[in-house]
């Protein structure tokens, strides 16, 4: 599971690569119909994510 802490947005997947694609695709649709200058947001911004993992035992 990965939740941002500077947009509220949740999402999860099975493996990493696809939480880190659901948490891209998620930024994506929260945004897609704001105005990024009257947020204040520079286009190439980065997004702090909190990821919950499962502990794997070998």
């Amino acid at each position: 599971m990965a939740e941002g802490i500077d947009l509220p947005i949740v999402t999860q997947g099975k493996t990493l690569d696809e939480v880190v694609e659901n948490i891209k695709e998620a930024i994506s649709l929260h945004l897609e119909d704001e105005n990024l200058d009257e947020l204040e947001i520079h286009p190439d911004f980065s997004v702090l994510v909190n990821l919950e993992l499962e502990y794997a035992r070998a």
